[in-house]
């Protein structure tokens, strides 16, 4: 690898490194988990990096490489967490906030999946597809039920 890419590599790791990580976060619920999964990610673009195309964006790509890995970590750790369906009258944003990201975090995969890239990593339907390998209906069923799901959790608490 020449100097040149080299230097772009840096560029990009310095500009997704951050980003990567706490979708991570979202993803795996580890911090452990997450900085490897990181390192994973990071190792994957290097390698991988004369096959990107550019038919989506270089986000769009990298992100996709992190939903696979952090799915890869799921299945080989098999993380579980139990959500505390309770909601305490006298609650504060950020334990809200905590109450809404643990019941996300509790969904099935594919549903959790569609959240996170929408809500909190604010990428389209269409991107969603191309991240998934999905279609743009699929996508928009996933997000539906998502939200049901959620609801139903959540009460009528739940707040999109």
């Amino acid at each position: 690898m020449s100097r040149e890419n080299l230097m772009d590599f840096d560029s990009i790791y310095l500009e997704y490194k951050d980003y990567i990580y706490r979708t991570c976060i979202l993803y795996l619920k580890d911090h452990h988990l997450a900085e490897d999964c990181t390192q994973d990610v990071f190792i994957k673009v290097y390698k991988k990096q004369k096959s990107y195309k550019g038919k989506s964006s270089l986000k769009t790509w990298i992100t996709r490489i992190c939903i696979n890995c952090c799915r890869d970590m799921l299945r080989k750790r098999k993380v579980e967490e139990n959500l505390d369906e309770s909601l305490p009258e006298d609650e504060s944003d950020h334990t809200k906030k905590l109450i809404v990201s643990e019941a996300v975090m509790s969904l099935p995969l594919q549903f959790r999946e569609v959240v996170i890239l929408y809500y909190y990593r604010e990428f389209t339907m269409k991107e969603i597809a191309e991240i998934t390998h999905t279609k743009i209906p699929n996508v928009e069923y996933r997000i539906r039920r998502a939200k049901e799901l959620l609801k139903e959790r959540l009460g009528d608490d739940f707040c999109e």
